[in-house]
C-alpha cells in the first residue's frame, strides 16, 4: 500500500476486533470519548502530541459504555448541539483535532 498521497511514509495499523474492556485498557495518549452531553469542549482542552479518539457505533455509545471509559481516564467531549452520524463524528472529531493541536492550524 502506499501513503505518499497523504505525505506519510507508514501505512496506518488495523487492528483486530476485540471487546471495549480489553480495547479501553490498550489505549494510549490522552483519552477522549465522543459523547452526546459531553461537559468537555476540545478547544478547552490543552494541546497534546497523541490522542486515542472512541466514537461509538450506530445508536452511539450506551450510558454505562461511556462511564466504562471515564472510568478508565477516558475524558468524556462533545461537538456542539448537534448529534453526528457515526459516520461523519469520527472524521468531524479528527478534523477538530487537527485544527486544534496538529499541522493544520
Amino acid at each position: 500500500p502506499d501513503c505518499s498521497q497523504a505525505g506519510r511514509t507508514l501505512v496506518p495499523k488495523v487492528a483486530p476486533v476485540q471487546k471495549l474492556d480489553a480495547w479501553l485498557a490498550q489505549a494510549t495518549g490522552t483519552r477522549l470519548v465522543l459523547a452526546p452531553g459531553g461537559h468537555h469542549a476540545l478547544k478547552a482542552l490543552p494541546a497534546v502530541a497523541e490522542a486515542t479518539l472512541l466514537v461509538g457505533p450506530e445508536g452511539g455509545l450506551d450510558d454505562k459504555e461511556i462511564a466504562l471509559a471515564v472510568h478508565r481516564g477516558f475524558t468524556a467531549i462533545g461537538l456542539g448541539p448537534r448529534v453526528l452520524r457515526t459516520e461523519t463524528a469520527g472524521v468531524a472529531a479528527l478534523s477538530a483535532l487537527q485544527a486544534l493541536w496538529g499541522d493544520l492550524g
